[in-house]
């Protein structure tokens, strides 16, 4: 049967695209039609929406808001409460810990292949991953599936150090924002769709952990197979500027080099401590939702997943197409001092809900976080881009990524031992570290402003916040 015809709106939005050429694809497609990408793009773009789509048969089962709600549910008995919580929040900061690793990848990638290199990364994660699907439920499962997730974690830290770069050299900034939330968009559904399958599954059998593993990896090999597809725009020029490096703008395994970059550079050092302390009360709450959702909500896999995962990723979606435009019309630090508004709100509604143990309200949180969260994906991958000089891309994404890594550890590490001290003091008090997670996001949102204001005063960007 032959498609029908599109509308009069749909054909005159298809004129407007960039080099429309033989692309057509309608309803719901639409927004993601190639021939809407400028010629230059269109066929990396197209390689990376392929991997998008078999990529979160593999990301959703080591996704720490998604793994840390089934350990908590699925070790319950089989290991002491105390070390259940803390294997449980480390999972859930895992995402942001592993990125410790990002100076070593940025070491690893200088003057190497990018593609190539991503793509072994991406290799190794695959055969990581299937340890979470086949360990035991026992204290050595427990043990072997928080070292897996962190492992795979480590992986895709690397896989994100490289790929902005990837994406500078193959996307023009004017439309980086949208061509790259649209990857985004795919990769957030479908991992929300896969998490509502996953805790519907495991609440009648938790054998579902042990096929969805192997498929996962099988999903994420086609995802491998279409990155290698991919290629990098001036790649030469780009890896002969990184070969020419010198001194201190060579990438070392000491962690400690990268902070000349901060010396150097003062205003992305203050836009790293906005995005400390944002960061700090954003990840301290994601540690201890699974905790409180299991004792004080009693949640089980789909209810958890719900408000810690689903109900956010489905948001994102509608958020992102927002958040870009901003994105691409804002400097980074005039768009965090708007988007991060959003996170301080998420914070305050999860204080309450706690407070009140109102999981209607918990549904609220998780709605406003999916929009944050949308913006935040952009801005966590794009926005160091406005400060980085072009040969050090990568340089810069490893400081912010690190940073990112040094928060979650710092995170976990305090969270879990002042919601147990409090909790040991006087059984309920623990909610109340939830009200330090909103005073270090208010922080952080008002540095961010104090940015924004400081680069306009001096000229750095214009007085609307855009870029010159």
């Amino acid at each position: 049967m032959s498609p029908p015809e599109p509308s009069e709106h749909t054909r005159s939005r298809l004129a407007e695209a960039p080099n429309a050429g033989g692309w057509v694809w309608y309803g719901p497609l639409a927004p993601f039609n190639p021939g809407r990408v400028p010629q230059m793009a269109r066929h990396n773009y197209t390689r990376e929406l392929i991997a998008a789509l078999f990529l979160p048969f593999l990301l959703v089962l080591f996704e720490g808001s998604v793994l840390s709600v089934l350990v908590r549910v699925r070790f319950e008995g089989t290991v002491p409460d105390t070390l259940l919580n803390t294997a449980t929040a480390f999972i859930a900061v895992v995402p942001a810990m592993a990125n410790l690793s990002s100076f070593v990848w940025v070491r690893v990638a200088h003057g190497k292949h990018k593609v190539e290199t991503l793509t072994r990364i991406m290799g190794v994660m695959i055969l990581v991953v299937l340890v979470i699907g086949l360990a035991p439920a026992n204290a050595l499962g427990l043990a072997l599936t928080a070292a897996a997730a962190l492992s795979a974690r480590f992986c895709w830290s690397g896989i994100l150090t490289l790929r902005s770069t990837i994406w500078r050299q193959n996307y023009p900034s004017a439309s980086r924002a949208r061509i790259t939330g649209r990857f985004a968009m795919v990769q957030t559904l479908l991992v929300a769709g896969l998490a509502l399958s996953l805790g519907q599954l495991m609440n009648e059998s938790e054998l579902t952990l042990s096929i969805a593993g192997p498929v996962g990896c099988l999903m994420g090999l086609v995802g491998l197979r279409s990155w290698r597809r991919v290629r990098v725009r001036e790649h030469r020029q780009l890896l002969d500027g990184e070969r020419d490096a010198r001194g201190a703008d060579v990438p070392s395994l000491n962690p400690a080099r990268l902070a000349s970059v901060l010396r150097k550079d003062r205003d992305f050092d203050v836009y790293m401590t906005a995005q400390m302390l944002l960061g700090m009360g954003n990840i301290m709450a994601v540690a201890l939702l699974p905790i409180v959702l299991r004792e004080r909500f009693g949640v089980g896999y789909l209810g958890g997943l719900l408000i810690s995962t689903i109900l956010s990723l489905a948001m994102m979606p509608i958020a992102i197409p927002f958040w870009s435009r901003l994105l691409d019309a804002k400097h980074a630090a005039s768009y965090r001092a708007i988007h991060s508004w959003v996170f301080v709100l998420s914070i305050a509604l999860l204080l309450a809900a706690v407070m009140t143990e109102s999981y209607a309200m918990l549904i609220v949180f998780a709605l406003v976080r999916g929009v944050g969260f949308g913006g935040g994906a952009l801005g966590w991958t794009l926005a160091h881009l406005d400060f980085a000089p072009r040969e050090q891309t990568t340089r810069y994404m490893g400081v912010h990524v690190t940073l990112t890594g040094l928060r979650g550890l710092i995170c976990w590490l305090t969270g879990v031992a002042l919601y147990e001290a409090l909790e040991f003091a006087s059984p309920g008090a623990g909610e109340w570290v939830f009200a330090l997670c909103l005073g270090l996001t208010l922080l952080g949102t008002f540095v961010y402003m104090l940015l924004a204001r400081s680069l306009i005063r001096r000229g750095v960007i214009n007085p609307d916040g855009s870029r010159l």
